[in-house]
């Protein structure tokens, strides 16, 4: 599995620091902590980071003094500044924009969108967080096996644990129940990729699947389930 992509969090509250801290590595992001802009930027000059994600709620002449600190420092300018706030006016978010910001994220934070955007910029090649599941998923056609296990799922596909992979490329059409629903979901999924017993260290034997012409609901069914079982236990706190 790659290095987590280190990224620096600058935001007042110890709250909102443990909430972030815990939710970016959920999904696969090393955090470094700071309370100020220039807390953050020592930390960055000892620690490289991949990007910076900043607590907007600031006073609009300490909000846009902090900006610049972060984008004219020699250290972080180079590296995406994406700032998280509760003001979703369009005219403040161009303005950030318009000042260097890559992205503005309001609270509280969804998590499809923010793995997105965060994924994004840092170079991830996977746009949409995963997690582990078992659960049976059945097999339409001609095949050997009709049902295999999952072992890991995201909006966007499913990894299927089998020592006889199909072929790459080969369209199938899969049905699987989320853990605690009653109905089953139904759509088709193309092999995109494979391995084989012994051919990498890290994967099981099996085959990665993506969901094709995935329906609006289906997707935010995944959407939902995949959120809740990787953030449901944490809240986010109003304060900060």
């Amino acid at each position: 599995m790659s290095e987590k992509k280190r990224i620096l969090i600058i935001c007042r509250s110890s709250a909102g620091q443990m909430y972030l801290g815990v939710l970016l590595s959920r999904i696969w992001f090393s955090a470094i902590l700071a309370r100020t802009p220039d807390k953050g930027i020592r930390l960055a000059r000892k620690s490289p980071v991949s990007l910076t994600l900043f607590d907007g709620e600031l006073l609009e002449p300490e909000l846009q003094t902090a900006i610049t600190l972060l984008r004219t420092d020699p250290v972080l300018k180079d590296r995406p500044l994406v700032v998280f706030m509760t003001n979703d006016d369009p005219v403040k978010i161009k303005s950030l924009l318009s000042q260097g910001c890559a992205a503005v994220l309001t609270k509280p934070l969804d998590l499809a969108l923010m793995y997105g955007v965060l994924s994004r910029l840092c170079g991830q090649p996977r746009s949409t967080p995963r997690i582990p599941v078992k659960m049976p998923v059945e097999i339409a056609g001609d095949i050997p096996k009709k049902v295999m296990t999952s072992v890991n799922l995201s909006e966007g596909g499913l990894y299927l644990r089998t020592l006889n992979p199909l072929p790459e490329g080969e369209l199938l059409h899969i049905r699987f129940t989320l853990p605690h629903d009653a109905e089953s979901i139904e759509l088709p999924a193309e092999v995109v990729r494979t391995f084989q017993l012994g051919t990498q260290f890290e994967e099981e034997p099996g085959m990665g699947l993506r969901f094709v012409d995935i329906p609006q609901e289906i997707l935010l069914k995944l959407r939902n389930f995949i959120q809740w079982e990787m953030i449901g236990d944490l809240k986010w706190n109003s304060g900060i």
